[in-house]
């Protein structure tokens, strides 16, 4: 669920309200010393960032197995569209873009539900799965550079806004590609939860140069805000995952220890499929002021 900017961030002023970074107690980021966002000092190279996001990270990487987790991912994209529906109900008959829409998962379970959907991711195989399997109107692409056919009705960010390196370039033009009143909706890591705080340096999403933005409910709010949105719903939903991603991500991508996972993946049992909450992540929805 990848696109990246291709203009880099100035990491000293701010994004979200134009304060100073300074260096912030946790290893290689930086801290607004006004609002508090935290974001990455990396000023890794466009086209170095968009490696990062090839074939591996969707398959061992980042995600066990993409394709094979994708019982769980849909889960996880229809308890969205659940709420979606019920905050907006002519979706309908709102048009529908995915920014970062990878394999088309989420793209496949809500075209049933809106007029037209449609997507942009930067990395190219995925973006030809949901294009030559799914038969979905996938592009691939920067979307900074994506000259939309027409205003959409929804927009939507799964996953993807940590991973930009202007988040603040985006949501102006989700903005001006948004018809007045439209709705962005979008997930991400929330670094203010209680588990984030607890964690500190060892929580597991802070992990650049493929997360370079930590948000807050507070900053999100804030910097959404200032582009012209009014958040109207704020969550913080668990997600799906089978046993066997999980343990991946634990044995292979957090401990370094794939001989253990080896052992242990003939397993059956982890198959399951497993919601966990840790009450970290957070699901925003918010409408364009007109």
């Amino acid at each position: 669920m990848i696109t990246t900017g291709t203009i880099s961030a100035g990491k000293e002023e701010c994004i979200v309200c134009g304060g100073r970074n300074r260096p912030s107690r946790l290893p290689r980021l930086v801290s607004c010393e006004a609002c508090g966002c935290i974001s990455a000092e990396s000023d890794i190279p466009d086209a170095e960032l968009a490696l990062l996001f090839g074939d591996d990270y969707f398959h061992g990487t980042e995600y066990f197995d993409y394709v094979a987790e994708q019982d769980s991912l849909r889960r996880n994209f229809r308890d969205r569209i659940k709420t979606l529906r019920a905050l907006v109900p002519d979706l309908g008959s709102r048009d529908l873009f995915e920014i970062g829409c990878a394999y088309g998962f989420f793209l496949d379970e809500v075209r049933g539900f809106v007029r037209s959907a449609g997507g942009i991711d930067i990395s190219r195989q995925p973006v030809a799965y949901a294009r030559d399997v799914l038969g979905l109107a996938a592009h691939q692409g920067d979307y900074l550079a994506f000259d939309a056919p027409h205003k959409y009705g929804a927009v939507v960010m799964w996953d993807t806004i940590e991973h930009l390196k202007r988040p603040d370039l985006f949501l102006a033009k989700i903005a001006r590609d948004l018809e007045p009143r439209g709705i962005l909706a979008l997930t991400t890591g929330d670094i203010g939860s209680l588990n984030a705080r607890l964690r500190g340096r060892k929580w597991r999403l802070i992990h650049p140069p493929t997360h370079l933005y930590y948000f807050s409910a507070r900053t999100m709010t804030q910097l959404l805000h200032r582009h012209g949105f009014d958040v109207i719903h704020m969550s913080h939903p668990g997600n799906s995952r089978n046993l066997r991603a999980i343990l991946h991500h634990i044995l292979v991508i957090r401990m370094k220890r794939a001989g253990w996972y080896e052992a242990l993946k003939p397993w059956r049992l982890l198959d399951v499929h497993l919601t966990i909450n840790l009450w970290d992540i957070m699901f925003v929805i918010a409408r364009r002021r007109p």
